[in-house]
């Protein structure tokens, strides 16, 4: 399960960022490409996003890749493994700042 946080600052959505995921677990790797599930961002919204996939044990980490220039601005990216509970939790550096980095392919 993938929870997400967008941020409230104008044009953070994104409904054509087309992501993909990698999540790094202790007892592997599962790659999952989100863009026909995940439709849009929504701007100041959590959204929570579930897939199958093989069990990868305590996450380690997340990589999230953008198919599309369209850039998306988030405040944190959340996995949770629903076999073991564990929760891994991101907070985006720069949602603190002045410096509004977007993901984006550009």
């Amino acid at each position: 399960t993938v929870t997400t946080k967008t941020s409230a600052l104008p044009n953070s959505g994104s409904g054509m960022i087309l992501p993909s995921f990698k999540i790094e677990g202790k007892k592997g790797n599962f790659s999952v490409d989100a863009s026909a599930k995940i439709g849009k961002f929504v701007t100041g919204k959590e959204q929570t996003f579930k897939f199958r996939g093989e069990d990868v044990g305590i996450v380690k980490s997340i990589e999230v890749t953008a198919g599309n220039s369209d850039g998306w601005f988030f405040e944190w990216i959340s996995v949770a493994n629903s076999n073991t509970h564990e929760i891994l939790h991101f907070n985006n550096p720069f949602s603190a700042t002045t410096e509004n980095r977007y993901l984006s392919t550009d």
